[in-house]
């Protein structure tokens, strides 16, 4: 069920670009047809990248994960706090 709904969201998708190529950029039946043959996949990918699927989802390892621990976050927050400045205050 769910892979036919992606399947539809595609198609649906397809024909939008369609239909904003031909009507909104005045082009050609056979050069929105191309175009929105080549939108759908990258406008896919950029949807796939920007929203990860869950865990759950997908059933695998989430790919974008927090890089550094929480831990670090109270060390950066400490080393900004105590950064030495290099001016000079005795006014030289």
């Amino acid at each position: 069920m769910k892979r036919a709904k992606h399947a539809a969201l595609v198609l649906c998708l397809f024909v939008l670009y369609c239909v904003l190529l031909s009507q909104g950029l005045k082009a050609g039946a056979a050069s929105a047809f191309f175009g929105a043959l080549a939108a759908v996949p990258l406008t896919v990918h950029i949807y796939r990248r920007i929203w990860p699927p869950t865990i759950a989802e997908g059933r695998r390892r989430r790919i974008y994960q927090r890089v550094a621990p929480s831990e670090c976050d109270a060390a950066e927050a400490e080393y900004a706090t105590t950064r030495i400045s290099t001016r000079s205050s005795d006014g030289e």
